[in-house]
């Protein structure tokens, strides 16, 4: 039941339970003036008629005194008139029925009366004591009550037909203002609130009406138009987030490709070499016949090669918005390790796949190889001696961490482990903290770690690390698998 409804009844049922008291209270006091006016028509009518008994029984004698009683009787339509005696033994007394104290009141000269219901509908019996010489009568006047009984019936299906149509009309009138006032104002309220929950923050109501439920819709407004604010300003804070973000992401590239390019120009070194001494026997006349198509040739081969090596930096380096597609992932890390190969090499370190070629992953191929160029780099960083750096992707079931949360699921898990250093305990905990590097001055900006933990995230995944100090680190990558994890890629 709507509240309108509800207080429209509450109030329906109030006034009718008001109006039934006050009519029940105004039948009593009606009642109880039409007992004291009978009474004190009795008293009337008995007094008037003792004295004229009185006067006749001391003159004419009993018979002519009864004999006047029985003429008033007569013409008496509603009364009945009747002599009584008082005195005698109250076993022989025709009113041995009445009360003992209405019987002391009238032997002692006062006039009574009761209300006999033994008779349907009942009778008012009133008594006049009269004194005829030595004894004591009195006049007794019996008027029936069928017609106050009448007036009562009829008295209260009036007040109840009247209660009955103000409490209709009351509450007809109570439920169209409380609809008006009440019903209506809040319907607009709850369709405001879920228009607001269904993220319709512009939505506005006005109810013209000065009271609780107009505040509560000023207030409703005035939360929109916090919400709708409060919107556009996170709006303005993600897009200036992801644009902080990804000038982050760019920038730790570019950090990484500045560190990339010792490598690339000893790689690019041997085969400038080759194409400018072979250049060199071709313009000198070295090279005859056969031999300048095998100087042209081989000039080719190293002009593609560098040509090459250049294009994997530049589409490294080079800034572009995220997209995802299905990728071989075997290909993925050849394609990383060989652009740090170079650097690898100079520190006498061995890069090793161990991906299978079968395995498949929706991912941004782009940042995938810059998480995967940033770890590699930190491990080959790591290793002050010769080693092995491994490359190894497997599918795993894994529960996330806390900060990513969710159930045990299928992962795809590319761990990179190296033979360095390792990590000390109380740096672990930081080691994706912004800006924060354990490298010396000039070598690390703090950001790889940071920037790669937060391409992971974005796809869904974490990184997890396992490191022993003088044994090495290994950094887990968890990727979700997808529809298109470990398919055959032929």
């Amino acid at each position: 039941m709507k509240l309108a409804r509800k207080i429209s009844l509450t109030l329906a049922l109030l006034a009718i339970a008001v109006l039934a008291v006050m009519e029940s209270l105004e039948v009593s006091h009606e009642l109880e003036r039409s007992a004291t006016d009978r009474r004190h028509d009795h008293r009337l009518l008995g007094h008037t008629i003792a004295g004229s008994i009185g006067k006749a029984w001391q003159q004419e004698g009993e018979g002519e005194a009864l004999a006047l009683l029985e003429q008033a009787n007569r013409f008496q339509v509603q009364v009945g008139l009747r002599w009584v005696w008082l005195d005698g033994p109250a076993d022989h007394l025709p009113l041995s029925k009445l009360p003992q104290s209405l019987m002391e009141q009238l032997r002692a000269g006062e006039d009574g009366a009761v209300t006999d219901l033994h008779e349907q509908p009942g009778v008012l019996r009133s008594y006049i004591p009269v004194v005829v010489g030595d004894r004591l009568g009195a006049i007794e006047i019996s008027e029936p009550l069928i017609e106050e009984h009448r007036h009562v019936r009829n008295t209260v299906i009036g007040t109840t037909l009247a209660t009955v149509a103000i409490a209709v009309v009351f509450l007809l009138v109570a439920m169209a203002m409380g609809n008006r006032l009440v019903g209506r104002p809040i319907d607009q309220l709850v369709q405001l609130a879920r228009r607001i929950g269904e993220g319709q923050l512009e939505a506005r109501v006005q109810l013209h009406q000065r009271d609780e439920l107009d505040t509560l819709a000023a207030a409703m407004n005035q939360m929109g138009e916090m919400l709708q604010l409060a919107r556009q300003t996170i709006a303005e804070e993600t897009a200036a987030r992801l644009a902080t973000l990804e000038h982050l992401r760019h920038a730790d590239r570019l950090t990484t490709v500045g560190k990339l390019a010792s490598g690339v120009a000893h790689e690019l070194g041997t085969p400038l070499n080759v194409v400018l001494g072979r250049a060199k026997m071709i313009s000198s006349g070295e090279a005859l016949g056969d031999e300048v198509g095998e100087c042209a040739r081989i000039i080719s081969q190293q002009a593609q090669h560098m040509t090459r090596i250049i294009r994997q930096l530049l589409d490294f380096a080079r800034r572009r918005a995220p997209q995802r597609s299905p990728e071989q992932l075997s290909q993925l890390v050849t394609r990383t390790l060989s652009l740090l190969q170079p650097m690898a090499y100079k520190r006498s370190v061995s890069l090793v796949s161990e991906v299978p070629e079968t395995l498949m992953l929706e991912v941004d191929a782009g940042q995938l190889q810059q998480v995967l160029t940033n770890l590699v780099m930190n491990g080959v960083q790591a290793m002050k001696n010769p080693g092995t750096l491994r490359v190894h992707a497997e599918p795993t079931r894994a529960t996330p961490p806390a900060d990513v949360g969710g159930p045990e699921a299928d992962w795809m898990r590319l761990d990179v482990r190296d033979e360095g250093e390792g990590i000390s305990a109380e740096n672990l905990p930081h080691i994706f903290e912004p800006f924060f590097t354990t490298k010396d001055v000039g070598e690390g900006t703090g950001l790889g770690l940071s920037v790669s933990y937060g391409i992971i995230r974005d796809h869904g995944g974490w990184i997890a690390v396992d490191s022993t100090p003088g044994q090495g680190s290994c950094f887990s990558i968890y990727l979700p698998r997808g529809d298109t994890a470990c398919q055959d890629a032929s």
